[in-house]
């Protein structure tokens, strides 16, 4: 996930947001995914649809592990389905969200969605 993590030392201290592995705790940098699981509307028509928080992972093992417990959590005979991206793909649109609104998108429709908790999914 991301989280800040403190820095201390010069030339202050400070804290630093960052992509913390889900699966191992340690910095992602560079090679690692963000994956999450989603119930989707009718054939993706526009309607409520369920979604997990986003998780982050280092590419291999780690994603295989964060991927089994998302089963675990967000079972697909619940209707739940994991999806993955890489993580520069990830930045590179959260980048381009940060200054550009939903609301002035004119080709396309964003559907309703509510976040469900790992606590929540069993």
């Amino acid at each position: 996930m991301i989280e800040y993590v403190a820095r201390s030392g010069p030339p202050e201290a400070m804290n630093c947001p960052a992509f913390i592995c889900d699966a191992c705790r340690k910095q992602v940098v560079a090679q690692g995914i963000v994956t999450w699981c989603t119930t989707i509307a009718d054939e993706g028509k526009p309607g409520p649809h369920r979604q997990s928080p986003i998780y982050v992972a280092h590419k291999g093992r780690c994603g295989r592990a964060l991927e089994a417990w998302l089963e675990k959590t967000y079972p697909p005979a619940g209707g739940w389905t994991d999806l993955w991206e890489d993580l520069d793909d990830f930045t590179r649109q959260l980048t381009h969200n940060l200054t550009n609104a939903f609301a002035d998108d004119t080709e396309g429709e964003y559907h309703p969605h509510h976040v469900v908790l790992p606590k929540a999914a069993e």
